[in-house]
């Protein structure tokens, strides 16, 4: 096949990495954010019964979910959209607003995904130091220009979980001009405890022009059955409904999804292990001299101050994989999950005989 036939844009994207699987029986997966204890039951409930169905297509505007989520967050179904995973959304934004030139604003060392979308869409990347470890909203409302199009948001951070307050989101909302799409991925915001997290629905609310992401991946516990969804204003929903795949959530997400969301069981006793596992983890990492960020979300980041990914063959040799973070600009930082106590006491025991 000759390389003529490839969009210039595609050639310069770089392949995304994921985190590592386990292969090995003992083995435990602390690199992907991933909720430790699985499923909802009643979400596995929920998946089975409508594995009887499969012969038919599934809704394509997924239509009991957003009543669902229409319910719980007080918003017409209308301003929602759902998607394959969260990313799925952030490609259709780009597929819908998004035009070659357009300047897309993004942090640097934060999730890729934004960054691919960008160049997907042939848009101008415009990148902005973190500040301490944490978005730089200043910054951003300064790089905005009269070519700026879409600006990429994430709150909590992946991955140095840093937040930005309500306060700080106010006054940045006030320096946004018209016509500029603020989209703010609040992908593990469930997790957050600090009490100036902002509101972001406000804006949506407001009918300002503000996309808020969100996910099943993390504290659902569905990171398999891809179901995310954005928030929005139903005038920019609407064009987005257009350009989606007509069947892009299958039978199987949407029901898994629904009653999930219904499970307020299992997410209490996600929260409650994470925030005690947070705890926990702090003090074993103080104890070993450990330079980490305090967190608001399911992930620790840490500085190592030597080769991340060094240390992470060596972590997995002793049974714990983690998140070397050298593909998000840190190479002598790691990502660690929150994992159930067990699997936090083998993360503590694995890091004392590496670190020795």
């Amino acid at each position: 096949m000759s390389d003529d036939l490839v969009r210039p844009e595609i050639k310069g994207i770089k392949e995304y990495v994921p985190g590592k699987t386990p292969v090995k029986p003992g083995v435990i997966k602390l690199a992907s954010n991933e909720n430790p204890f699985g499923p909802s039951p009643k979400a596995i409930e929920s998946i089975a019964r409508e594995s009887l169905k499969l012969q038919i297509y599934p809704d394509q505007l997924s239509s009991l979910l957003r009543d669902a989520l229409s319910k719980i967050l007080d918003l017409p179904a209308d301003n929602f959209i759902c998607g394959n995973g969260s990313d799925d959304i952030m490609q259709i934004i780009g597929a819908t607003y998004l035009n070659p030139g357009d300047e897309v604003i993004i942090s640097k060392n934060t999730f890729s995904l934004y960054e691919l979308i960008a160049r997907i869409f042939g848009g101008k990347l415009v990148f902005v130091d973190l500040r301490d470890f944490a978005l730089d909203l200043p910054g951003i409302a300064a790089a905005i220009t009269t070519k700026t199009k879409i600006i990429f948001l994430t709150n909590p951070n992946n991955p140095t979980g840093s937040i930005f307050t309500s306060d700080q989101l106010e006054a940045f909302m006030k320096k946004v001009p018209d016509g500029v799409l603020v989209v703010v991925d609040e992908a593990y915001g469930e997790f957050v405890e600090d009490k100036y997290y902002p509101v972001s629905l406000k804006y949506v609310r407001e009918e300002r022009d503000i996309i808020v992401l969100r996910t099943f991946s993390k504290y659902y516990g569905l990171a398999g059955l891809r179901v995310g969804y954005g928030i929005a204003r139903k005038e920019l929903i609407a064009p987005m409904l257009l350009s989606k795949m007509p069947f892009n959530v299958s039978r199987l997400g949407q029901a898994g999804a629904v009653a999930a969301l219904e499970d307020k069981a299992f997410l209490e006793k996600t929260l409650k292990n994470n925030s005690e596992g947070r705890k926990y983890l702090y003090s074993e990492f103080d104890k070993l001299g450990l330079d980490y960020k305090k967190t608001e979300s399911n992930f620790i980041f840490i500085n190592l101050k030597k080769s991340a990914d060094e240390f992470f063959l060596k972590m997995m040799a002793d049974g714990v994989i983690l998140r070397p973070l050298t593909s998000f600009g840190f190479p002598e930082a790691v990502r660690i999950s929150i994992g159930t106590p067990e699997q936090n006491k083998k993360l503590v025991e694995a890091l004392k005989k590496v670190l020795k």
